[in-house]
């Protein structure tokens, strides 16, 4: 399998897949397939066997961080390469994930190589620092790419080195458990166009950040 990003203001994802191969898909982020490429609609059950009440609340806590409560399971079926080609709203950041969870902003998941479970978290902290009550949780070990509004910003945090973020920006925290995060309550953060709050960040640990606010409903005074 090989993916390669394109584009420079807005990304496209191109995925050459080999016989055999498979990929993984929001629904409504395909641009187009070669033939040999079959797909399917395949629920959005975050990769879990644990039965019919499992699955159920699998899907609805899909529904509640932002994401289709379907997937669309690509496989080329043909006897050699073939391409198929997706996109995000603006860009395309690729996080690889080894066995892994990380923490995102809820509706940025958009493809990976390997089925993922793609799951909702309640989080106090994320209530607090203004992400909201119901974050999405994506585990397994793959290549996953998540929509960026312009090219992706990636911080490292070092042992008890702190940041302030704007919510709105944060697309992913890797290897930050929520002990790690807290609110930083201030009324110069209003004054300054910030909002209430910002989430105060504590390493170690990686953020990765997008340069246009995520937040789809942006209202200037």
């Amino acid at each position: 399998m090989n993916c390669k990003l394109i584009g420079s203001f807005i990304q496209h994802l191109e995925v050459e897949l080999m016989p055999g191969e498979e990929f993984y898909a929001q629904k409504g982020a395909l641009i187009y397939l070669e033939q040999g490429v079959e797909k399917e609609t395949v629920l959005n059950s975050g990769g879990s066997n644990k039965g019919a009440l499992g699955a159920i609340g699998n899907l609805i806590g899909a529904k509640l961080s932002g994401e289709s409560i379907f997937l669309v399971h690509y496989v080329n079926r043909s006897n050699s390469a073939r391409k198929l080609v997706l996109g995000g709203a603006f860009g395309l950041l690729p996080v690889k994930l080894q066995n892994e969870s990380i923490l995102c902003h809820k509706g940025v998941f958009v493809a990976s190589n390997n089925l993922v479970q793609v799951t909702t978290r309640v989080s106090v902290a994320g209530i607090m620092g203004g992400m909201g009550v119901f974050l999405q949780r994506i585990s397994g070990s793959s290549t996953v790419f998540l929509d960026c509004k312009g090219q992706a910003l990636t911080k490292e945090l070092s042992y008890g080195e702190t940041i302030e973020v704007d919510e709105d920006h944060i697309i992913a925290l890797q290897g930050i458990s929520e002990g790690q995060l807290s609110s930083a309550w201030s009324l110069k953060n209003v004054f300054g166009g910030e909002g209430l709050s910002m989430l105060r960040i504590t390493g170690p640990g990686r953020v990765h950040l997008s340069p246009g606010n995520l937040n789809p409903a942006i209202l200037e005074v």
